[in-house]
């Protein structure tokens, strides 16, 4: 317990840890772009202003004022237009723009306007002196180019979007990475558990058997005697079936597991495996739909223990009363082979992983079928190797459909 929660733990620290470094770095990517941008409008500013000074000092500064028939003070605000126009041309400034003439000593009144400032997009303002006295200003409204500006940045914006977005890449892959092993961390741990389970059963009934032969004086009756020894016999092939089956996983991992390849007839084989679940504590009802004449092409020996997995799954997953059907059909280029069966069926989220090794439908803290996770990644793996597919269907309540397509070649 005390391993489990330190795994938690830095699983949990690493997660936060991941989490913390990449928010910082987007943090410092989009901080820093965004000063690069603020710099480029600072300097675009500058560039207005300084061409706005030029302009005043050149149509206005240096021509005399004259009186308005109002009382006001007029300026040429077209000429200052021409100048300031040619001024943000040669600067490489020039956007739409608005130019008034404002009273400070009357709250700041618009004495004359060229434009209109309220249509302007992004405006940035600068105010200048026109008189000696600081009583008239021109303020000079104009555009800052904000997607300009921008486009002027896609060689800092693009690879700091680009290693934010690979961070983050990097970042999902990690956690998938994590979650998948520690999904198959608990599922080995779970395999362990099972198995010791398993193995633990029938050697405590063999124990049992054994020493009641020997401390009860068995050998004097030969009936009792025969009894245990079937007992102990029984218990020794559960644990051989047992072995074998997790040898069979083993070598069908392997890239060079050799099937060998015959031909013959598929319904002997699968009335076969089938006798075998005749006595397993609760009535199980097996039709079959398999001529007697059709064939098919693989290892007789591992499409036998693929039958007989497919069969023990049906049977253990299902209710009091079991009903199997195994159905087979020539198809192009091979024979299709269904077992079906009125089980407990598999949800849909749990059905796509059930040919995973080590992987078992989640049952809650109760696990009433003891099992490895291996027996369908087993059968998974031998039609695989045999050129074929297995694939399944399933409904929750109604039953599920394991389906084999094996090739003629």
């Amino acid at each position: 317990m005390k391993g489990r929660e330190m795994t938690r733990s830095r699983f949990r620290n690493v997660s936060l840890a991941a989490v913390a470094s990449l928010t910082l770095l987007a943090a410092v990517q989009c901080v820093g772009a965004w000063r690069i941008y603020r710099d480029a409008v600072d300097a675009f500013r500058n560039r207005v202003e300084s061409a706005a000074y030029k302009s005043v000092y050149e149509a206005i500064r240096t021509d005399p004022f004259g009186e308005a028939p109002s009382g006001g003070t007029e300026v040429d605000l077209d000429g200052f237009g021409l100048y300031f126009t040619a001024n943000m041309l040669e600067t490489g400034t020039l956007q739409p723009y608005c130019a008034e003439v404002i009273d400070r000593a009357d709250g700041g009144r618009v004495v004359m306007r060229r434009g209109d400032a309220a249509a302007i997009a992004h405006p940035t303002v600068s105010e200048i002196d026109i008189d000696d006295g600081g009583r008239l200003a021109l303020r000079v409204t104009v555009s800052v180019p904000v997607r300009e500006l921008w486009g002027g940045m896609w060689g800092v914006v693009v690879p700091s979007a680009v290693i934010v977005v690979l961070m983050c890449a990097v970042f999902v892959l990690l956690l998938r990475t994590m979650f998948r092993q520690k999904s198959l961390e608990a599922m080995r741990r779970d395999l362990t558990h099972n198995i010791t389970h398993e193995l633990k059963t029938p050697i405590a009934v063999a124990s049992a058997a054994n020493d009641a032969m020997r401390n009860f004086s068995a050998d004097a009756d030969p009936v009792r005697r025969a009894r245990y020894l079937d007992i102990v016999a029984a218990q020794l092939s559960q644990l051989s079936s047992m072995v074998e089956h997790i040898l069979a996983v083993s070598v069908a991992g392997e890239e060079d597991m050799r099937l060998r390849r015959e031909r013959f007839a598929l319904r002997p084989l699968v009335e076969q495996a089938a006798a075998k679940f005749s006595a397993v504590g609760k009535p199980v009802g097996m039709s079959f739909d398999v001529a007697d004449d059709l064939y098919v092409c693989g290892d007789r020996f591992h499409l036998s223990n693929v039958v007989s997995t497919v069969l023990d799954n049906a049977v253990k997953y299902s209710g009091e009363s079991v009903r199997v059907s195994v159905s087979a059909r020539r198809v192009k280029g091979g024979v299709e082979i269904d077992i079906g069966d009125n089980g407990i069926g598999i949800e849909p989220k749990a059905l796509e992983h059930i040919f995973e090794k080590f992987y078992r439908v989640p049952t809650g803290d109760v696990q009433r079928v003891r099992g490895y996770g291996l027996g369908l990644y087993y059968a998974c793996r031998v039609v695989e190797r045999l050129g074929g597919r297995i694939t399944a269907r399933s409904r929750v309540g109604a039953g599920t459909v394991i389906t084999i397509l094996l090739p003629d070649e």
